[in-house]
Parts: structure tokens; sequence; C-alpha cells
């Protein structure tokens, strides 16, 4: 993509150079411009020295922005490049820093000089493609693509517009922004179509102005505190913005250099996170024997006894569900936030005393009302975790869930720091109230690290540098809807946050406030098991908050329990490929759930198709996202594609899949295919070998459950789901290689994994470009015994039953 705004003709400075990324500067007048390795410009700085934010970089006061004009002096200490810049205010200059940080990675740092009182925001404008789109920013729900002004700043929401006067009753001012584009977990971090990335690293809040002031412009800016926020006049001007620049040449690229430098989620510790996860309605423990029964598997049971911020914990009791919850086979997960009550005395007053509490400005714990609802408010003060002592306090109390035997929480909240707080060391809430999020999901997180066994949090806050953190993160507390912040977002929020660099995330199925006249439908439920069955987690809402009280269907209901065993069957056999698909995320940066931009950028197309995502290598997904659809358009990539549930169908006893004739379709082009109410519309690529568990596995947990069979029990198993075409390699579980190939009247199969056992093939060969009829099976060179293999010549399907740690399978057409 060709940038709007040329390089200055004068010679230019080499400032840092990065490998892939240089960055040259023009000393008279002023300008950066950064370019790839060949000297192709990747992104300028943009020109203007006027009154408004499209400019140099520079500050803005009451009087309008001033811009820096030219290089005073300059200077080199190693790597770094140094300047001292005039500016358009004759009063104040700048310096900026320019230094290499990692192959294909810029730093970039510009202070004001001098007097910083009256300065009320520091920021830069560069050159803006025709065509160009700017993604990333975090999770986002109200679009893929931003446009207009994007803020930065860790906040409760969104909601729907006519919500926020309720919601202001029990959500302290400052959590809380009316705005669209509002998250829990944003990070300030624009991706380009065009290649490139750009994070501000600066903590305190943050805009995007994307071509809002000059079409051939986009700018960013840090502030002391959001637009029209009150309460933090007395907090330090902002008197800097720090950036970091990445490397393309594709936005893959550019997100792989981005989590390579800030983090990445890591690895799930705990095979159940992959599973099903349940919250029960009513008898938890009845409705796990309702599953069981109906062969319908779960892993987690979500359970939500607060041990903060009230303490509401009893151990005897804790311990008694946690062993029941074990012996019924699955994980169980419990509750915390950030926050203390402070009639709670075991838990507040020993952490006020020990100064583990974020503090007012006269050095006493900052207390503030919050709530689920305006009847249930609580007075709280919350941890500090800026400092040793709050992140001692809220460890010692995470030790009482582990002790209860929970294997996990959800780790609530996050985003309520006020902004005329302080924090350990003098932080000012306006600078520790975007990083909040960050040091409290560490602080958890090293508090589970050398835990007795495999204990995964799931968050809904964050920030930059989160990721490392955040084993799970979920959407936050969506609406009951199908539109803005209910299953769309739910879609748009998974999309964003892959482009932003999170892997294994979820959502609420089914949504929590259903305020007004929103409510949960049937219809909406089934549509968002079908989401989550192919998100990063899959796992229920029971409850919310619904005002006025309205009933909520739940996945046990005789017209959903169908519904909700299909994609529980499918989302716990697609566990070997989801491992491997989460393997690749750690060295790539590629999320499971793939935005078409990173994986087809040279599509234009596909890069703007915002409604579907590949999830992992070889599945893509077009859920049902419009309330009444039994149909679904979705634009297909280059290659062919088969149409899953026109070439498989559902097999209700054992609860699988078993393929029959191939719909196969051709890429680079809008389908319409059918999407009843039980089908969620998924396609795989020709040429993929889909790994799955055998469909007897009911839980992903690794306890022993009555009746119930394990992973562990089914580790040596693998059924494959093969649509050979060409030569193709794929991985699965943790070390596992799959390769296939297409001969002239043949078709090999090769498995490359750690241990021997069974392995059940399924495999379409009407796929392949020259189709055969195979009269005999080989494994290893050798015959396989026709009792094992079978052939089926109207649906051009192979199916074979066959044992090895790395057998070679031949199916062929030749000397029989």
């Amino acid at each position: 993509m060709t940038v709007a705004l040329a390089p200055s003709a004068a010679a230019a400075e080499r400032a840092a150079d990065a490998g892939s990324l240089v960055a040259d500067v023009d000393a008279d007048p002023w300008r950066l411009a950064l370019s790839d390795a060949e000297g192709t410009p990747v992104l300028l700085e943009h020109p203007g020295t006027g009154a408004g934010a499209a400019g140099t970089i520079g500050f803005r006061t009451a009087a309008g922005w001033a811009h820096a004009t030219r290089v005073v002096s300059s200077r080199r200490d190693g790597d770094a490049y140094f300047a001292e810049l005039a500016t358009t205010d004759a009063a104040r200059r700048l310096e900026v820093r320019i230094a290499p940080a990692a192959d294909g990675e810029i730093a970039f740092e510009a202070r004001v000089l001098g007097d910083v009182a009256g300065v009320e925001a520091v920021g830069i404008g560069f050159g803006a493609a025709a065509g160009e789109r700017y993604l990333g920013f975090g999770e986002r729900s109200n679009a893929v693509a931003q446009e207009g002004v994007v803020e930065n700043y860790v906040a409760d929401g969104p909601y729907q517009p006519e919500e926020y006067g309720v919601i202001g009753l029990f959500v302290p001012p400052w959590g809380i922004r009316e705005r669209p584009d509002s998250t829990y977990f944003p990070i300030p971090w624009l991706l380009s179509s065009a290649g490139y990335g750009v994070l501000v690293d600066s903590p305190e809040t943050s805009y995007f102005r994307l071509r809002s002031e000059a079409a051939d412009a986009w700018t960013v800016e840090v502030v002391r505190a959001p637009e029209g926020e009150p309460g933090a006049e007395s907090s330090p001007p902002p008197d800097r913005i720090a950036l970091r620049f990445f490397a393309g040449p594709e936005p893959a690229d550019a997100v792989r250099r981005m989590t390579r430098s800030v983090g990445r989620q890591p690895l799930p510790d705990a095979p159940w996170v992959y599973g099903p996860w349940y919250q029960a309605d009513d008898d938890e423990l009845a409705e796990l024997e309702a599953f069981a029964r109906g062969d319908v598997p779960v892993s987690v049971l979500q359970t939500y006894t607060h041990y903060l911020p009230c303490g509401d914990q009893v151990t005897e009791r804790e311990r008694a569900r946690t062993a029941a919850a074990h012996a019924a086979g699955v994980a169980i997960t419990t509750y915390f936030n950030p926050m203390v009550c402070n009639d709670y005395a075991a838990g507040f007053e020993p952490a006020a005393a020990a100064g583990a509490l974020t503090r007012n400005r006269l050095g006493e714990p900052y207390l503030y009302r919050y709530g689920a609802d305006i009847d249930d408010l609580f007075v709280v003060g919350q941890f500090d975790f800026f400092g040793q002592p709050g992140i001692d306090a809220y460890q010692r109390l995470l030790g009482e869930a582990i002790a209860d035997g929970y294997d996990g929480w959800m780790e609530d909240f996050g985003e309520y720091t006020p902004l005329d707080s302080v924090s350990a060391g003098g932080i000012d809430g306006t600078r520790a109230h975007n990083p909040y999020p960050t040091r409290y999901h560490c602080a958890a997180y090293d508090a589970v690290a050398d835990g007795p066994r495999p204990v995964v949090r799931f968050q809904r806050s964050g920030w930059t540098g989160s990721a490392p953190c955040a084993q799970v993160v979920w959407g936050g507390d969506p609406t009951t809807a199908f539109g803005f912040d209910g299953l769309r977002s739910a879609l748009t929020q998974a999309l964003t946050a892959g482009l932003s660099g999170i892997s294994v995330w979820g959502t609420d199925i089914g949504g929590f406030f259903a305020l007004g006249d929103r409510a949960l439908t049937p219809e909406l439920l089934a549509r968002w098991v079908q989401l989550g069955a192919v998100a990063g987690v899959m796992r229920t809402q029971a409850n919310g908050v619904a005002v006025p009280s309205k009933p909520r269907p739940q996945v046990l209901d005789d017209d959903q329990i169908a519904n909700w065993r299909r994609y529980a069957k499918l989302r716990t056999q697609l566990y070997p490929y989801l491992v491997a698909a989460q393997r690749a995320y750690r060295r790539t940066g590629l999320p499971l759930m793939r935005h078409l931009a990173l994986v087809e950028p040279g599509d234009e197309r596909a890069a703007r198709t915002d409604d579907e995502f590949m999830l992992g290598p070889d599945l893509l997904a077009a859920p049902v996202l419009d309330e009444g659809a039994t149909r679904r358009s979705a634009y297909l990539p280059r290659g062919r594609w088969i149409d899953l549930w026109r070439s498989a169908k559902f097999e209700e006893k054992r609860g699988r899949l078993v393929l029959g004739g191939t719909k196969e379709l051709k890429g680079r082009r809008v389908v319409e295919v059918p999407a009843p109410l039980d089908e969620l519309p998924l396609f795989a690529r020709a040429g993929a070998v889909v790994p799955l568990l055998p469909p007897e596995v009911d839980t992903l947990a690794e306890h022993d459950g009555k009746g119930l069979v394990s992973l562990g029990e089914r580790s040596d198993r693998l059924a494959l789901l093969a649509f050979p075409r060409g030569d193709t390699v794929a991985a699965f579980g943790d070390r596992g290689r799959i390769s296939s190939r297409a001969g002239k009247r043949s078709w090999r199969l090769g498995l490359r994994r750690a241990g021997g056992g069974r392995i059940d093939l399924q495999a379409s060969l009407a796929s392949l470009r020259r189709e055969i009829e195979p009269c005999r099976v080989l494994v290893d060179g050798e015959p396989l015994s026709p009792r094992r293999w079978a052939f089926d010549a109207r649906t051009d399907v192979l199916t074979a039953r066959f044992d090895g740690r790395s057998p070679r399978l031949t199916a062929s057409a030749r000397n029989c």
C-alpha cells in the first residue's frame, strides 16, 4: 500500500537501524520517516506545524498545538539518537529519543522541556494512505476497523446508550465511559492494513484520531485524563509520549513482533481450559449428573463464591463443594476481584495496616462504592499492586481458594482505580489507572505459578503487558441481544483481541445484562452456543442482571440440550487441533481466532471481512449473527473449501461427525449456505487433516468421574477427518505432526507423535485433484487387513483403523 505523504528530498540522517525497520530524520525542517530495509517508506510523520493535531511531534495547550520545526542539537548514546527540537512555541522545546529495540522494532520518546504547566497533551501525526484500515486497539465491541476517535482507557463496558443512567448508579464515575469504543481491555495499539503497527508506551489515557481532522493523516496523543472526566485537575500534566513502531511487511508480521515484545499468553496449564465450561442454574451436581446420563461432555463447573470483596467463603462448605465436583469428573472455579469490603475485617484490616491498599491524597485507604446493582452496593478499598505489601496481602487471600481445592477462578474487575488516588511509589491515579489490570493479574499469575496443581484464572480487564499473565480472557458482561454489545459484538471483541495479541478468549454465552425489553431468547442462546464452540474458550453464563425480572433459557432446557450437546461434543473432540493452534500462537503470535487480514492480507475482500474468522489454520467459521436468519453468506479465501455440514452429518448416537458426499466450494468468492438453527456454518480447507479426540471423551479435566471417560483414558487414541488435496503438513496436540501427500493414483498419510495407539481415519478422497478408488491400503508398507478399512465408492470416503507411533498409510489404486 502506498503511503500518502512523500518524504523530504533533503538528505536525512539515520537515527535508528532495527534491521527490517529503519528510522531517518530530517533536521530542518524536522521530520521522522520509517522505512523497511530496502528503503520503501513504511510510515511518515505528517509535516504540519499549524494549530491542529495533524503535524509533527508536538504538544497541546489552551492555545492549540505547538509542533516541532527543526533540530537545535543532536547526539548519540550507543544505538540511541537524541535531538533537541525547536517548536512553534518559542518558550518550549522538545527532546526526542529514537533507538532500535529489536529486529523490526524501534522505540520513540518525546518529552517537553521546560515548564509543562498548561500542557494538555503530547502527540504526533502520520500520513494516512488511501484505503488504509486501522485494526487492533485491544478488545473492542463497536467495530473491527476503527474510524474517527479511539480512546485508550480501561473502563467497564460498553453498554447500550440508554442504560448508562442505570449503570452509573452502581459503577464509580471514573470506571465507566459513555462511548461505543469503551472497553475493559484496551491496548493502545494501531495495526495498519498496510502492514505496520504502532504501540503507545505511555500509561496515561491516549487517543488515536483516525482521519478525524485531516483526510491524509492519523494522530495519536497522550493526555492527563479522559476527555470530560472530572477529578484529575490536580494530577501532573502529561509531559511526554512514548511509542514503539513495528515492521511488517504484513499485518501478521507486525502482530508477531509486537507480541514478541510485550509478551504472549502462556500455554494453558490444564487441558480442561479447552473443554466446555458450565455454570449451573440450580443444583450443580444434579445438572452434572444429567449431562453424564445424556452423554454431554463437560470439563469445568463454574461457581462464584465471592472470596473477595466481602469474604463469602466458609472453608468446610467450599472444600465439600470442590471435592464433589472432582468426584463428578470436572474442574471447578470460584471468584475473586481486586477489592475488599471495609466491613470484611479479616481481609480489610490487615491490608490497611500493611499499607496494601490504594490511598487517597491524605494517605488513607481510598474507599468507594460499587456493586452488581443498586440494591447490592459495597464500600471497598482496592489492593495496591504497585507495591509489595499489596501483592503479598492479595496472594495470601488467593491461597485460601487453592487450599480449598479450587482449580481456578474468575478474576473480575480491575477497571476502577480512581484518577485522584495515589499508588505505591507515589504514582498518580492518572498514571496508575490503565496499568493497574496488568499489575493485578500478574500478581495473581505469580501466586499460582508454583501451586500444588494447575490453577487457571479468567479475567476481563487488561492493558499493554497483561497477556503474559492472562491465561484466559473473557469479554466481560454483554447484553442479551443479537447486535451491539451482544452476540455480534462478541465476535467483534474476539477479532479485535486477536488482532491485538490475545488468543485464549471467550464470551459469556447467552449474555449478562437483560435490561428493559432485552431478553435472552432460545434462538439467541443457540446461536451464542455455536459461537462459543469455536471461540478460544467455551463457557456458559447461567444468570446475570435482569431489570425487570424475566425468564432466562438454559442449555439444559428441552429445546436447547441437543444443540448444546452437539457443540460441546465438537468442542471436546477438537482438543488436539486447538492445542496445536495455541502452540503456534506461542511461536508466532497468530491467535486461535484469526481475522482474515492476518492470513490473507493480499486479498482485499478477505482483509475487509469482519464477521467470520479462521479457527486455527484449517477451519473457517461464519457464525450466524442475525435474528431469524436461516442462511448465511460467507466469503471464502483462495483455494477450495469443504462445506462441513453438507459433507458430514452429526451422528447423534455416538456424538461424532461422519463423512458423506463431499460438498466442495471454490474460494475467492462469496457463497451462501444453509444455516438452520442447529448449524454453525463451518468450512474446512481442502488439504486439511483435522485431528480429533474420539467421541466418547466426556471430560478434559484430570479428575476421574464415575462412569466418565477422561482425556487421560483416551490419550492413545486419535480420530482424523481428512480432505486430501496436494501436499500439506499440520500439527496436532503438543508435538504431533501430520503430512498428507497426493500422488497420481495414491494418497499417503504420515503421522509422528510421542506415543503409539489407535487411529480412526475418515478421508474424503473426492477432494483430491485426481480422484482415486483405492484397492489396497498399506500401513508402513504392509497391507492393512480388509476388515480394518473400507471405501464407499458412492461417497468417495475411505475409512481405516490402524495403530502405530509414527505410522505411514498409503491408499493406492495401483498394482491391485
